[in-house]
């Protein structure tokens, strides 16, 4: 699976694109190196910032590279957007007690004193804009994430879902609280539950995922499909009866609640500051983080729930996440930085006229 940041800059570049503007792209492998887990900015990032940009958009935070990317844009001058996307840090690589310490340093020495220089803070969701708020105290504004116009459209489908069969699509790391999630399928199990649950996604955790799965003796109950298709992943949507997203932390607002919710399909995620302000908008049910328990009893009260639940509209105003929109709510946080009009309203399939051209420097 595609991480969110990497989702939230294609989507946004290629929308910027569509709407008449250059955009450059700074990333893993195009003028960002790793280190370990750590990333910096390369050399030929460093040049990007002296092409005529007007403005620059880091989504962040990756450490180091976020920082150095505000660094090089406040040199020359150039107006910052940050878009805080979440922290998985380094304990979502490892599960050793100092690389929660690691974390907690950078974001106390680096990240939230680096982003007292940027000019504009965007957030997914007002809650997570209040979370922020004792980190930072400078203008911001709530955009939500987005969703693909086509996966609004036509997923309603002939096909019944499965009895009992529970998804969850995201990578596999420490901080999406996979653990809890298996856990609260072995005590639904031992009720006497015949529930499955679908693992989709791939990530640094796998080997501890398939180990807790033997550990628990639920190999006949779960199944972990790693990265499959958007069709395959569409289809594994529609046969779900429920979507689980039990995270622990790191969630600033949760893409794959949207996809759920595009087919109708009932959530139940964690209460973190984003997710929860997206799954009350959703009619969504609200855990406990890291309450297996609570996880469970959830589960059980959903899927007792699900014919009434499963056959209601979706949320009709769905559509204003589509990122058509959302480009367009960041092209106009852009002009107004710049002292431009708003963006233009894009005429598919030609561009409005009358645009002034924004060349963007996005980085994530």
């Amino acid at each position: 699976m595609k991480t969110g940041y990497a989702i939230v800059a294609s989507r946004l570049s290629a929308w910027f694109t569509r709407y008449g503007h250059e955009v450059d792209v700074i990333t893993e492998g195009r003028g960002c190196y790793r280190i370990g887990k750590v990333a910096f900015l390369g050399n030929m990032g460093r040049k990007m910032f002296d092409r005529d940009h007007d403005i620059v958009q880091v989504i962040g935070p990756t450490p180091f590279f976020s920082e150095q990317c505000v660094t090089a844009a406040k040199k020359r001058d150039l107006p910052v957007v940050y878009t805080m996307n979440a922290f998985p840090g380094l304990s979502s690589y490892y599960h050793s007690p100092m690389s929660g310490l690691v974390d907690t340093l950078y974001k106390k020495f680096n990240l939230y004193r680096k982003i007292q220089d940027v000019d504009l803070m965007v957030f997914h969701t007002n809650d997570f804009a209040q979370y922020f708020t004792s980190y930072y105290d400078g203008p911001f504004k709530v955009i939500p994430n987005g969703i693909d116009a086509d996966e609004l459209n036509g997923h309603s489908g002939d096909r019944e879902p499965s009895r009992n069969r529970i998804l969850f699509v995201g990578q596999l790391r420490r901080y999406k609280g996979l653990p809890y999630l298996i856990a609260a399928i072995r005590q639904l199990r031992d009720a006497g539950r015949a529930v499955v649950l679908e693992i989709v996604g791939e990530g640094p955790d796998h080997n501890r995922v398939v180990d807790l799965i033997s550990r628990l003796k639920l190999q006949d109950a779960i199944s972990l499909r790693g990265e499959v298709s958007r069709g395959d992943l569409d289809l594994t949507y529609r046969r779900s009866e429920l979507f689980v997203l039990p995270s622990v932390e790191g969630e600033s607002f949760g893409i794959v609640l949207l996809e759920a919710a595009a087919r109708s399909l009932p959530v139940v995620a964690s209460d973190l500051p984003g997710v929860r302000e997206v799954v009350e908008y959703l009619g969504g049910t609200l855990v406990q983080p890291g309450n297996s328990t609570s996880l469970a009893n959830a589960i059980a009260k959903s899927l007792d729930t699900k014919r009434i639940r499963r056959h209601r509209s979706a949320p009709p105003d769905l559509t204003k996440f589509v990122w058509e929109k959302i480009a367009k709510r960041h092209l106009d946080s852009y002009r107004q930085l710049l002292g431009l009009a708003p963006e233009p309203t894009l005429s598919i399939p030609e561009i409005s006229e009358g645009a002034d051209e924004v060349k963007i420097e996005a980085v994530a």
